[in-house]
């Protein structure tokens, strides 16, 4: 049973977000996900982000991009949690 103080983070939502989108999240953690996407505009926002980018980028895997890519893309999602752990 998951108890209310054990709400996630949006930094924890961040590291969650690609099994969640998988459908690969068990029940508990599934719940404890939404609840925080319920409560939390930036990560709903995020969230709607992540799914238009993977529709746009035709799923994509790591070892599909460019060293230069994947290196861009972790200082985008670096400043995210940087700004989402702020709030």
């Amino acid at each position: 049973m998951t108890e209310p103080d054990d709400d996630l983070t949006c930094r924890e939502l961040v590291e969650l977000i690609t099994g969640y989108v998988d459908g690969e999240m068990g029940a508990g953690d599934r719940a404890r996900f939404e609840r925080h996407l319920a409560e939390c505009t930036g990560c709903t926002r995020m969230l709607e982000q992540f799914r238009a980018t993977i529709e746009t980028t035709g799923r994509l895997t790591e070892e599909q991009l460019g060293a230069e890519q994947r290196d861009a893309q972790r200082r985008v999602f670096r400043r995210w949690r940087e700004g989402a752990s702020s709030s």
